[in-house]
């Protein structure tokens, strides 16, 4: 069964030709790890930034998120970087109090200053998901380099050094 969905990019509406309704969470699973070139459940799950027993709940329920779905068919999918906050795991929230905390250290003078609020808020609001991706791998890398899984120890450590080291 095909079915068509519309994707939203800037400033134009395209429809695109979905996938089967009928793929499983198996082969989502292979694509992504195509996708990411890695060849374990476990490597995948490093490089989703999600636990290894997400992937295993996804084989288990065979049932994969849309988020991650879209990963896997190389869609751009923008509700992969906005998901509510409750929604994200771990180091998605930890690595976006990460982003916040440089996003206002580089844009501080947009919220004082009326005529770089004019020129500099567009690039700001634009900035927002290459810092929030930078901060999910400088996260994730903290957490490999520390060989520790918590994603709020990590931060707050980062967010420390960042804040504090070159004072």
């Amino acid at each position: 069964m095909l079915f068509f969905v519309v994707v939203f990019t800037m400033n134009n509406y395209r429809f695109t030709k979905a996938r089967s309704s009928m793929e499983n969470a198996a082969q989502v699973i292979e694509k992504l790890k195509t996708r990411f070139r890695v060849g374990t459940d476990t490597e995948l799950a490093t490089r989703l930034l999600i636990s290894r027993s997400t992937v295993a709940n996804w084989r288990n329920r065979d049932s994969v998120p849309e988020r991650y779905r879209s990963i896997a068919h190389g869609q751009i999918n923008w509700a992969a970087y906005s998901q509510p906050y409750g929604e994200m795991s771990d180091v998605e929230r930890a690595a976006m109090r990460i982003a916040i905390m440089r996003l206002v250290r580089d844009f501080a003078e947009v919220a004082t200053d009326y005529r770089a609020f004019m020129v500099r808020s567009p690039e700001a609001a634009m900035s927002w998901q290459s810092y929030w991706a930078r901060a999910c791998k400088d996260l994730h890398d903290a957490m490999s380099l520390r060989d520790s899984e918590s994603a709020d120890h990590c931060a707050d450590l980062l967010a420390y050094n960042e804040a504090f080291a070159s004072k």
